[in-house]
């Protein structure tokens, strides 16, 4: 999709892809956790499982970089408001406890971030929240 390194000898490899919704539709599955890291293409993949997220409203951990969101012209930001749009929080990993995380700037360090759903995980947001 994109060349992340910036090497001139990169090799292009076709191969075929499905998105997860057709994927889990095809196959009647189901997830409470899903792990997302693919260099920067995160917000296609969640884009490709719309469906699945707002049916299943699965735990997600994903990476999110800046400068590899910026290879596919988006910021992490956008991967905030997708989430929101299903009724999802966004959070990170702070000393054993989840810290709230409305956007990511410039001055944002983490890198690993936890989408929990409002009503689903209202339980474990209570828990490990700050």
């Amino acid at each position: 999709m994109t060349n992340n390194v910036d090497s001139a000898d990169l090799v292009e490899v076709r191969c075929k892809v499905m998105r997860l919704d057709d994927y889990c539709e095809a196959n009647n599955s189901h997830a409470d956790f899903v792990k997302c890291d693919v260099e920067g293409a995160e917000l296609f993949v969640f884009q490709g499982a719309e469906k699945f997220l707002a049916k299943d409203t699965p735990v997600v951990f994903t990476e999110m970089l800046r400068k590899w969101c910026a290879k596919y012209k988006y910021h992490p930001n956008d991967i905030i408001a997708f989430f929101k749009c299903l009724g999802y929080d966004c959070y990170v990993p702070r000393m054993g406890r989840l810290a709230p995380c409305a956007t990511v700037t410039d001055a944002t360090v983490e890198t690993n971030f936890l989408f929990l759903h409002h009503s689903k995980h209202k339980q474990l947001i209570s828990d490990m929240a700050e």
